[in-house]
């Protein structure tokens, strides 16, 4: 009990690393940080699900991935804003005793371009697309304690400009000995441009830090979870209200524990999950920092909530969410996983 309870106190300590903040537009490869599956979604961004292991979830969070994922895979599609698509495709094998591996490709592309030359004319149009291809492994280091690791190479073509890097992130992932209670720590998005879009300007990987927690209830087909995101930075709170951003009054005059609750809240994703069958299971969630950052000033119109069904069947489970991100806007993610024989 001891040597348990000094590993999770472990994973708190790493997560609370000061690591220096990374602000939206001072990171290249921002796609990285968007995850398809569609679990991971409905629980409005949450690293890990209560109820079902998903290796759809295994780029995001590579200690999830388990032997329980032997020769399992995942087909996810998401109908992301403005026209923009992000597919994946992941898989799982065991490594004999040594552990489990696993491979994914996630691909994201921005549509198609209208392109004009300095004098405004027509000069064609453009495409613009990223994607990833990763090498996954994960083993138990200790009966309750998994740890995993994912190297991805990143490629990037945006209109003429090209890049391409490395992303490693590492994982690690305590359970109780009854299963109901699981916690995850992972460092995302570890790396370096190796080429940068022009030869002067070398840029940052978008480092991310998340903390997560599940429970499943032992009499009751019921799970919930919560994420602590971005835990690389504290400060990660955004005013949306006018006369703050006119005159930062809002900040001055708010106190030290509104400050501290505001951080904490921008931090927080909270899900829920319920299998009324065994074939069949619901899913919900809300994002602090989404609803916080992208309502409007009139009203929130749901922003920030998700939610999601899926079918469980012997070989293959069929599972659909939807993010509400704005009053103009949503999510739609859709996936497959497949059990070969």
């Amino acid at each position: 009990m001891l040597r348990k309870t000094g590993v999770i106190f472990i994973l708190l300590g790493l997560a609370s690393l000061p690591l220096s903040a990374q602000i939206g537009g001072e990171s290249t490869y921002n796609f990285l940080k968007v995850g398809s599956s569609p679990k991971s979604a409905a629980l409005a961004g949450s690293c890990l699900a209560p109820l079902y292991n998903d290796v759809g979830m295994t780029p995001q969070n590579p200690a999830l991935l388990d032997s329980s994922m032997h020769n399992t895979y995942a087909l996810t599609y998401l109908a992301y804003l403005a026209g923009i698509s992000h597919s994946s495709v992941a898989g799982a094998w065991r490594a004999g005793r040594s552990g489990t591996l696993g491979a994914s490709i996630v691909c994201l592309n921005y549509g198609s371009f209208d392109a004009r030359d300095e004098l405004g004319e027509d000069a064609g149009a453009f495409g613009a697309n990223e994607f990833t291809a990763g090498l996954h492994y994960a083993r138990s280091v200790l009966s309750f304690l998994r740890v995993g690791v994912v190297l991805n190479a990143v490629v990037s073509q945006l209109e003429r400009y090209s890049s391409y890097g490395t992303a490693l992130s590492l994982g690690a992932r305590y359970h109780s000995a009854d299963g109901l209670l699981n916690a995850t720590l992972s460092l995302k998005n570890v790396g370096l441009q190796i080429k940068p879009y022009r030869e002067d300007n070398r840029e940052r990987l978008p480092l991310e830090i998340q903390l997560g927690l599940a429970k499943k209830l032992e009499r009751a087909p019921l799970g919930f979870s919560a994420t602590l995101n971005d835990l690389q930075s504290f400060s990660v709170y955004n005013d949306t209200q006018e006369e703050d951003n006119m005159s930062g009054a809002g900040r001055q005059n708010a106190g030290l524990a509104t400050k501290i609750g505001r951080e904490l809240l921008s931090h927080l994703s909270l899900g829920v999950e319920v299998a009324p069958s065994k074939h069949f299971y619901l899913m919900g969630g809300y994002n602090f920092r989404r609803s916080n950052e992208l309502a409007l000033a009139e009203g929130r119109n749901g922003t920030g909530f998700s939610f999601g069904a899926g079918i469980l069947l012997k070989y293959f489970e069929i599972c659909y969410a939807r993010a509400i991100y704005h009053a103009g806007g949503a999510t739609n993610h859709f996936g497959v996983v497949l059990k070969a024989f």
